[in-house]
């Protein structure tokens, strides 16, 4: 299939670490493979970000924060769960209709209901079915366009950047969760479960992604638990060295959660809330554990730390299941159709 789409602006810069950042970085890879002219347009100085040097590597663009007047009629532009790239639609169409929005979230943003009332977004892009067809409907009702366009993708995970670790230190059992440090990233019994779940061995924590917002929704973690501000203190690679298992109770709906994928390719099981994105990804009880209850999470937690052979055993079809959804060569036939659509839409 020949690609109708041969230049792509994106409205932001990939980052190492957080959902939307990472994402982003990710399908940079699948859109060079497949030999996409990629432009980056920042809304902040990117000369010290840490993948600048990757992406002028990539051969990707850079234009100056805010810059769009390279962007020609006919161009898709992209924001990857982007509130700047939603302030600045109104400028973005000045030059081109082909607008694009990737919600990573479960809901809506005021600013996107807004857009869409007025016709400002062309297509919207999800990671995840199941919220395309929940938020899809309500978008709907703001504006009937049939020109207006809806579709699923399924995003790559660079899996090389996450080597499968199948010897971890047997002195302690090493467990640990990894977010943002937003309150709503921690359940309020984060610490409860932690000292509940028993292991034949002293237990050892990491908490990646820790600052006064966790501390004040979890309280001060034990001191068996040892706490990361973020990936420059701890990185991720460490922290899945460190965890046989992801252990993390959440107040949040994640939608296609990213630790995820990096939980499988690592060999991190993970034991993780019964709803949202976790739902699509993980098979309970073949690469993880789905929790409903407080009591869920303590039990599975002890369970692994005394069943090393079925962990290890869920930890290589975790990794089997990350490929399959998250793999090279299904992701590139998915931009493919993408692009196919977006090549469709008003220029």
């Amino acid at each position: 299939m020949s690609i109708p789409i041969k230049r792509l602006f994106v409205n932001g810069f990939p980052s190492l670490y957080g959902g939307a950042g990472t994402e982003l970085h990710h399908q940079i890879l699948v859109w060079r493979k497949l030999g996409m002219e990629v432009h980056l347009i920042p809304s902040w100085d990117y000369h010290g970000e840490p993948l600048y040097n990757e992406m002028a590597g990539l051969g990707v663009i850079m234009h100056a924060p805010g810059d769009w007047s390279a962007v020609q009629s006919g161009d898709p532009v992209l924001g990857f769960c982007n509130a700047e790239f939603l302030n600045a639609l109104p400028e973005i169409r000045r030059h081109t209709r082909r607008t694009v929005f990737v919600n990573c979230m479960t809901w809506l943003f005021p600013r996107e209901r807004e857009a869409m009332e007025k016709g400002e977004i062309a297509m919207f892009l999800y990671q995840n079915e199941a919220v395309r067809q929940n938020v899809m409907p309500v978008l709907r009702q703001l504006n009937e366009s049939p020109e207006i366009c809806f579709m699923t993708f399924s995003p790559y995970f660079h899996a090389d950047s996450f080597p499968f670790i199948r010897e971890r230190d047997e002195d302690f059992f090493g467990c640990g969760r990894i977010s943002r440090q937003d309150a709503d990233k921690f359940s309020a019994s984060t610490l409860h479960i932690y000292d509940a779940f028993v292991a034949p061995v002293m237990k050892h924590g990491l908490f990646l992604g820790f600052d006064k917002r966790s501390e004040a929704k979890i309280g001060r973690p034990f001191d068996w638990i040892q706490i990361a501000h973020n990936q420059r203190e701890v990185s991720q690679q460490d922290f899945y060295r460190h965890s046989r298992i992801v252990l993390q109770p959440s107040d949040t709906t994640e939608n296609w959660p990213r630790i995820g994928f990096e939980a499988m390719a690592s060999g991190s099981v993970l034991i993780v809330d019964n709803r949202g994105g976790w739902r699509q990804m993980v098979q309970h009880g073949k690469t993880g554990w789905l929790c409903d209850h407080e009591r869920d999470f303590i039990y599975y937690a002890s369970k692994m730390a005394y069943e090393p052979s079925l962990r290890n055993d869920m930890a290589e079809a975790a990794r089997l299941r990350g490929l399959e959804l998250g793999g090279l060569e299904v992701s590139m036939e998915s931009w493919k159709q993408v692009f196919e659509a977006m090549a469709k839409l008003p220029e």
